[in-house]
């Protein structure tokens, strides 16, 4: 029913995901980082199918710089939080050279703004966001909700045994603890999470080690 690719982008290994729709092919492109080439390489190696949308859990450079291109070779429209647009995405091509890495172009303005409990379908998968504040002060996830397990895609809200940073601007720990226990701990054990770097785990694993938690 759902066919997923991770690619880990860039310096900081970034995971980009590829959402598919087996029966009708319709994708979707979450977290478009770095190397963006990369990201088109695996479109045009899957057979160019058509993209549905262009989604961003937040606004850091890591997770949106590759917008652009996507858009430019899919046509797709771009999707992302108001809040995280304003206060990064519209700066995120600013941000790379921080850590010595070569400027890139501005990410393109949304072509429609996200806000928690917005549905929407892609073939046959049915998606959710979720609101995962914390980390950035927007945060979104997306949960795939009509597969068996569910699957969500968390950005930088959570990880394997941890969490995303909140040493930076914007970010609050304890929105972020608040918003884990109301969104994602409230999701079946068996709910498959596939975070913004590292390894994919699950609800059940997280709530049982997660010291963060």
């Amino acid at each position: 029913m759902v066919h997923i690719e991770k690619l880990p982008l860039g310096v900081l290994q970034a995971n980009c995901y590829l959402v598919q729709c087996a029966a009708t092919r319709e994708t979707i492109v979450i977290d478009p980082g770095m190397e963006a080439e990369r990201i088109i390489e695996r479109l045009h190696a899957l057979g160019n199918p058509p993209v549905f949308a262009i989604l961003a859990t937040h606004g850091h450079f890591d997770h949106v710089v590759g917008v652009r291109a996507l858009k430019q070779h899919t046509g797709a429209p771009f999707w992302i939080s108001e809040v995280e647009w304003e206060l990064w995405a519209q700066h995120a091509h600013e941000h790379p050279v921080y850590l010595n890495l070569p400027p890139v172009e501005p990410v393109p303005p949304p072509d429609r703004f996200l806000r928690e409990g917005d549905e929407f379908t892609v073939g046959a998968l049915q998606f959710e966001a979720l609101a995962l504040r914390g980390h950035a002060p927007d945060h979104l996830g997306f949960l795939l909700k009509n597969t068996h397990p569910m699957r969500l895609f968390c950005g930088d809200a959570i990880f394997a045994s941890s969490v995303g940073r909140t040493d930076i601007p914007h970010a609050d720990f304890e929105t972020l603890r608040q918003h884990l226990h109301t969104r994602v701990l409230t999701l079946p054990d068996d709910t498959i999470l596939h975070p913004g770097h590292g390894p994919d785990t699950t609800v059940g694993v997280e709530r049982a080690t997660n010291p963060y938690l």
